[in-house]
């Protein structure tokens, strides 16, 4: 008896080349989805991690501000705030006027200002003999020189607003709690950091007045790795330049 044969296929259930490039194709297509959806997931992190930070240093800054203009102590100061950020976070506040005055920084000598964190002393006074104390800004200053004591803490002994003819850089304190301090009209150099490296760096001048306590007149924002604070263990300043209080200092 005769029988029907099967229609036998060159592929017997295996895909075919053309099926295998368009399986190919879509694999290649749907990760390329999966990559761009994590690049775009990471990037909305970062943005968010940023606006977290930016608004909760501006909200220390606000503290800093107040704190400022309700204590006395002088000098540099150092303290902390709690309760913006999950680790704190930390502030370092700085009189402008007792810092050395920038047109005194274009005539320092090379042994000062290789104290002072310079790499190379005779380009940093070339620079800053270069910049104008009306225009000038700590960014300007802490770009005279590469090296790394020196961008950290340049602006900390140097600054367009100083009054000072000696190089000061006292240690830190925290502000204390008396009231009286009578600082409306000074400018203050007011920099906060989270523990993750975001700095809120700003001039200001305090006012005193209950709506605006402070005019800002210059501000940086940014990630960065130091704080500032330990400047005066980094930079030691040389027999002649100074000491702290502003008396001479002995060899």
């Amino acid at each position: 008896m005769a029988c029907c044969r099967t229609d036998e296929r060159g592929d017997a259930g295996y895909a075919t080349a053309a099926a295998l490039t368009v399986s190919l194709a879509i694999a290649i297509l749907a990760a390329a989805l999966v990559m761009r959806g994590v690049a775009v997931l990471k990037l909305a992190r970062a943005d968010y991690r940023r606006s977290q930070a930016e608004y909760a240093l501006s909200g220390a800054h606000v503290l800093a501000v107040a704190r400022l203009l309700n204590s006395s102590g002088s000098g540099r100061l150092a303290w902390s705030v709690d309760g913006l950020e999950p680790q704190g976070v930390s502030l370092l506040a700085e009189p402008e006027a007792p810092k050395l005055a920038l047109a005194a920084a274009g005539g320092l000598d090379d042994k000062t200002l290789a104290a002072l964190g310079a790499r190379d002393p005779g380009a940093a006074r070339l620079r800053l003999a270069g910049l104008e104390a009306a225009s000038a800004s700590p960014g300007e200053i802490e770009a005279a020189d590469g090296g790394a004591a020196w961008r950290s803490c340049a602006a900390s002994a140097i600054s367009p607003w100083g009054a000072s003819q000696v190089v000061r850089l006292a240690a830190p304190h925290e502000p204390d709690q008396d009231p009286g301090g009578a600082r409306a009209g000074q400018v203050w150099r007011v920099r906060a950091s989270t523990q993750d490296g975001w700095t809120d760096e700003r001039i200001v001048r305090l006012i005193g007045r209950a709506q605006s306590p402070s005019a800002m007149i210059w501000r940086r924002f940014g990630r960065t790795a130091g704080k500032g604070v330990t400047c005066d263990k980094t930079i030691k300043a040389p027999a002649g330049v100074g000491n702290p209080d502003g008396t001479p200092a002995t060899p």
